[in-house]
């Protein structure tokens, strides 16, 4: 029987695959009766004759990290959503959970390449930017690409928090993996900025209660507030207000690349990170957003008035979450509570410490190389998924150019570099590697003693089955007349092929291997490795005689661990080496499940960013006194009568003083002049409004009129003389007082 041939190996030059190191992929001319595989002079086939004698089972103990108990809370709540899907889609690969990563890359990449598309057609000011964003709307391509950046961006929030979600539960956020994780949360608060400034951008009533907001927070945060406001006053109707849109949109593009930075600090400390999503990823998650947003248009909402409140709004809880607490009590309860939150979770890799097992007092093992062994054969520094093993020339008169040395400051300790060496030279910790055999030993004698008529099923799986389906049978069980033992290993990928047929020549009548589901693995690779290894495509693989032994694989989620458990069906030796692999065959019909739910979920998204929302509960007016220079009321008092101490500036409504500001005389310097502005809600009706400047030997009176307000109207008393012509000074008193007298 022929088997396909292999490439060369993948080793660092100056490694000799024929002294050093085996194929990493099986070889293409290979027979039945020819294969060339080094063995090292210790090996996990060899062994080192101790079989157990002297060494206890809790020794392996020291290589575990147990989950916390929130976190399997946590990660059971994902499986009940998680367990559906993966029945109906039917393939695991499939699952678009365990693809959130890619396809936060993806979806970034469609938010850009459609920003840039509607940067071209752009324009900034008041009214610029809202009919260029009209005019948009009234071209279907436009619109399109419009739908597909909204609709892209709030999925990629989404898709982030399930990300962010996922590797809290999986507890992947300690050691080497806290810049990965911090980085993560900068990039979300990144991308939610970007997602707000452009729907600021848009400069409609939504747009205008964001301005609000931000003049709140602006209010209570800094001294610049009032110049914001006296400048939109100015502007608004006019063609200068292009500098304020100029100046948004350079947030939202600053914030956007930002953003792909930390991005790329996100993954840096990876090896062979996933950068976008497989081609069927790609395709369909395309044809699905180009579907929802032809079939449904984002639309536009009345353009923004500053002289007038909006009633009625709709809104997009993704970005806008916060617009239904504006101007309520309960807005410093949610921000106070979020940036609790968010700063807890930041804190996370420094606040949480790795479980131990309540034997085990040391710190968690990192990669340890026991150099008389390591023949520098590159494996264990080539399969590491996060860079702690670094291969360097060798100076100990050793026949081999590399010795494999380790980084504990980037090791998590997955033990997927113990899987990868046959020569038993990589361990975690100071616990002997040969302890795994010890351990299977003890497992088969303990089984055995009960005498099973059908034999003994020994099954490796990795801390997150032992959480969760695997717990009940840790212990061992019996399985109609079959004894099954559970060794449990930090990941699938710490078993070395030749320890598992080991265990069959020692009397097993079946070795299984059960890990995540594909994508889907604490540790990244461990899993891939562990099934390359089975299915002889990555070194150190299982040797040709046992390439149709009884070594089987599942590939489940972890609270799917029975179907491990329960009696193998029988499988014709032919077949065994394929129904190792992980990915299942699938058809047309699981991608159309898989992207029909996708479908469903982005409808719901584009129902939900049009939530309706009334900003205020009774539609107030607002009196809203702008004084861009607040010295032109007072240029009369000169020389001599120049004002020299406070001022009080109140306004007065129907005879109860509402709003006072004291002003420093100094600052009505020409030169030193900083506009002011009073604001005040009102009931809507008839209300008599009264400003005026007091000081400790004068009082007079810049306005003074009875009036009836709208609902949401909003009524500005505007001294700038850019905008109300000579009414500052004596000539708007004399103004006022005839308009008065008229009256």
């Amino acid at each position: 029987m022929a088997f396909k041939k292999t490439q060369e190996p993948e080793v660092l030059p100056g490694a000799d695959p024929e002294t050093d190191c085996q194929t990493t992929e099986p070889a293409l001319v290979e027979t039945a009766d020819h294969e060339e595989e080094h063995e090292h002079e210790v090996s996990w086939a060899l062994g080192d004759g101790t079989s157990g004698r002297g060494r206890s089972e809790e020794g392996l103990d020291a290589w575990r990290l147990p989950r916390h108990r929130w976190s399997v809370l946590l990660e059971k709540a994902a499986l009940w959503v998680e367990r559906p899907v993966n029945k109906l889609i039917g393939a695991p690969q499939l699952n678009p959970f365990y693809h959130t990563g890619p396809i936060a890359t993806y979806l970034l990449v469609i938010v850009g390449l459609t920003g840039l598309y509607l940067f071209l057609f752009f324009q900034y000011g008041f009214d610029a930017s809202y009919e260029a964003v009209a005019r948009m709307e009234a071209q279907f391509i436009a619109r399109l690409v419009r739908a597909i950046h909204r609709y892209a961006s709030g999925a990629l929030v989404i898709t982030t928090l399930l990300h962010a979600y996922r590797t809290l539960f999986m507890e992947r956020f300690r050691g080497a993996r806290w810049l990965a994780w911090v980085s993560g949360f900068a990039l979300t608060a990144l991308v939610w900025g970007a997602g707000v400034t452009g729907y600021w951008l848009i400069w409609d009533e939504r747009a205008q209660l964001i301005n609000d907001g931000f003049l709140n927070l602006l209010r209570q945060t800094t001294p610049f507030a009032p110049q914001l406001i006296a400048y939109m006053a100015r502007v608004e109707g006019t063609q200068a207000s292009w500098p304020f849109l100029l100046i948004i949109f350079g947030v939202h593009l600053l914030l956007f690349l930002i953003a792909g930075g930390f991005f790329w600090l996100h993954i840096m400390r990876l090896k062979r990170p996933r950068w976008y999503p497989e081609l069927h990823w790609v395709v369909g998650l395309g044809v699905v957003l180009v579907l929802v947003s032809a079939f449904f248009p984002v639309g536009m909402l009345p353009k923004a008035n500053l002289a007038q409140l909006p009633e009625w709004i709709t809104f997009d809880p993704f970005f806008l979450f916060y617009l239904p607490f504006s101007g309520t009590p309960a807005a410093a309860v949610l921000w106070g509570g979020l940036l609790l939150l968010t700063a807890g979770l930041t804190l996370l890799p420094w606040l949480s410490r790795a479980k131990r097992p309540s034997t085990i007092t040391l710190p968690p093992p990192k990669a340890r190389i026991i150099n008389d062994r390591c023949t520098g054969c590159t494996k264990c520094a080539l399969d590491c998924p996060y860079g702690a093993l670094e291969m360097v020339e060798r100076h100990d008169g050793k026949p081999h150019k590399y010795i494999a040395i380790a980084d504990p400051d980037l090791c998590i300790g997955c033990g997927i570099c113990v899987g990868s060496c046959d020569g038993v030279a990589v361990t975690l910790g100071s616990t002997p590697p040969e302890l795994l055999w010890d351990v299977v030993v003890g497992k088969l004698a303990l089984a055995q003693a009960k005498a099973p008529p059908a034999g003994v099923k020994l099954i490796f799986t990795c801390e997150r089955h032992a959480a969760h389906g695997a717990q009940p049978y840790l212990a061992g069980v019996m399985q109609q007349d079959m004894a099954v033992e559970v060794v449990t290993l930090p990941c699938v990928g710490a078993a070395p092929p030749d320890l598992l047929t080991r265990a069959l020549a020692a009397g097993a009548a079946e070795v299984q291997i059960v890990g995540c589901p594909p994508a889907d693995c604490v540790n990244r690779e461990g899993n891939v490795w562990a099934e390359q290894r089975l299915v002889r495509e990555r070194v150190p693989r299982l040797k040709r005689a046992y390439a149709n032994a009884p070594v089987t694989a599942l590939w489940l989620a972890p609270d799917s661990f029975a179907q491990a458990v329960a009696p193998t069906p029988l499988i014709p030796e032919e077949e065994r080496l394929e129904r190792r692999r992980m990915n299942v065959p699938f058809s047309g019909k699981n991608l159309a499940v898989a992207f029909a739910l996708l479908a469903l979920v982005m409808v719901v998204q584009a129902l939900l960013t049009d939530l309706p929302l009334r900003p205020y509960a009774d539609l107030p007016s607002v009196v809203q006194v702008v004084m861009a220079n607040p010295s032109l009321p007072l240029s009369r008092f000169e020389g001599e009568t120049a004002v020299t101490t406070p001022i009080a500036l109140t306004l007065t409504i129907d005879g109860e003083p509402a709003v006072t500001q004291t002003i420093d005389p100094a600052r009505l310097r020409p030169s030193d002049s900083q506009p002011i502005v009073l604001e005040q809600p009102l009931v809507p009706g008839e209300h008599h409004l009264t400003l005026t400047f007091t000081t400790a030997d004068m009082s007079f009176t810049l306005f003074d009129r009875a009036l009836t307000l709208a609902p949401g109207q909003v009524l500005r008393v505007d001294y700038d003389p850019g905008r109300t012509g000579d009414c500052y000074g004596d000539a708007c008193l004399k103004r006022i007082n005839k308009d008065m007298a008229g009256s």
